[in-house]
């Protein structure tokens, strides 16, 4: 009977953290799928994913989480130089030369995803 008493009390101290690990979980910034700090103020979309096809070893589908809200000009233009400074960061560490964007396209309102493939020589 200690014994259960002792078990209760321990998991009714486990209980009490939970809502402090989903607080701090929630707080942290995003990283990239590289390992870098995201500022969604200067950058409108980050890479969480980059999966290779299985037919061509030199073809991508990056999936980038994109920033909520309505979109204007300036900041479709913000995305386009993330997009382009994430393949040229893809291109230096594999040692590609040249990309070519195959397709775009967007999902999500809640969580916004934008998916880009990209096939590189």
């Amino acid at each position: 009977m200690k014994r259960l008493l002792y078990n209760l009390n321990k998991n009714i101290s486990i209980i009490w953290f939970i809502p402090y690990i989903f607080l701090l979980t929630d707080c942290a910034a995003p990283i990239d799928y590289f390992g870098n700090s995201v500022n969604l103020k200067n950058d409108r979309i980050y890479l969480i994913k980059m999966r290779k096809d299985r037919n061509d070893k030199d073809k991508y589908t990056l999936i980038f989480v994109e920033q909520r809200g309505n979109h204007s000009k300036l900041t479709n233009k913000r995305r386009e130089k993330t997009l382009d400074q994430y393949i040229d960061l893809i291109k230096s560490y594999y040692g590609y030369t040249s990309h070519d964007i195959a397709s775009e396209r967007e999902r999500g309102v809640i969580s916004p995803r934008y998916y880009v493939n990209v096939k590189f020589d």
